[in-house]
């Protein structure tokens, strides 16, 4: 045995947590001058491979959130705080899929366009989110389905490569079935250490995705559970 083998066993160090893709700290967004602001959050922090689920009656300040995040919020209105995000990439999934895609270019055209992906990252990208019929690539976004164009874009979402991803109401036009089958692939497609923040009324997909659930209500963040992080790779 030699003299490494004998000395002190060896050691792995310390599993530091994993680095921020985002925070606010004592963020405010309101009128100038008004003695409330419409939104106030304490701390409001995004880790790697997080699926944080937001809802919470209406006018409770959902969107405001995802503004804070973007750091684009209505003309007029002021922020205060500290926002620190850790890439400047942030993806979009809005409510209706046809709003994240050009209207008149072709989606297979547009999605290698808009990423810089290849033709064949696309096709997989595109099979992965239930979009495997080649002939799909070819149509324009008013010819795909309401489901068709969600899932094209969740599918302009992973391929962006961002960090993090936002989704605002993404099933809310959706049938139950349609509803069901997004918020897999919300679970299943984004990559392992893309952060998801979806804002949604429905309880159902808190219940299917989130490894955080938390609940604003007159503009604070009234509630959240503890972070669960098993979907984060070591």
């Amino acid at each position: 045995m030699n003299d490494e083998e004998s000395g002190p066993a060896r050691r792995h160090p310390a599993q530091l947590p994993p680095s921020p893709v985002f925070r606010l700290r004592n963020a405010r967004l309101g009128l100038p001058g008004a003695t409330s602001p419409l939104l106030d959050v304490e701390e409001f922090t995004l880790l790697p491979g997080e699926r944080v689920v937001i809802t919470g009656p209406s006018g409770a300040g959902k969107s405001l959130l995802l503004s804070m995040v973007t750091g684009r919020w209505a003309l007029g209105l002021e922020f205060t705080g500290t926002r620190t995000p850790g890439s400047p990439r942030i993806g979009y999934i809005p409510q209706r899929g046809q709003d994240a895609l050009h209207p008149l270019l072709p989606l297979g055209r547009q999605l290698r366009k808009a990423t810089g992906a290849s033709a064949q990252q696309v096709r997989d990208t595109l099979q992965a989110a239930g979009l495997s019929d080649p002939q799909l690539l070819a149509r324009r976004p008013a010819e795909l389905s309401g489901g068709q164009a969600q899932r094209a874009a969740i599918a302009l979402a992973v391929l962006s490569q961002a960090p993090v991803i936002l989704a605002d109401e993404p099933t809310s036009a959706l049938d139950h079935h349609s509803r069901d089958l997004i918020l897999e692939l919300l679970g299943n497609v984004l990559g392992q250490r893309q952060t998801l923040v979806l804002v949604t009324h429905d309880p159902a997909a808190a219940q299917a995705l989130a490894t955080r659930h938390l609940v604003l209500d007159s503009g604070k963040i009234a509630s959240t559970t503890a972070p669960r992080l098993e979907r984060v790779p070591a």
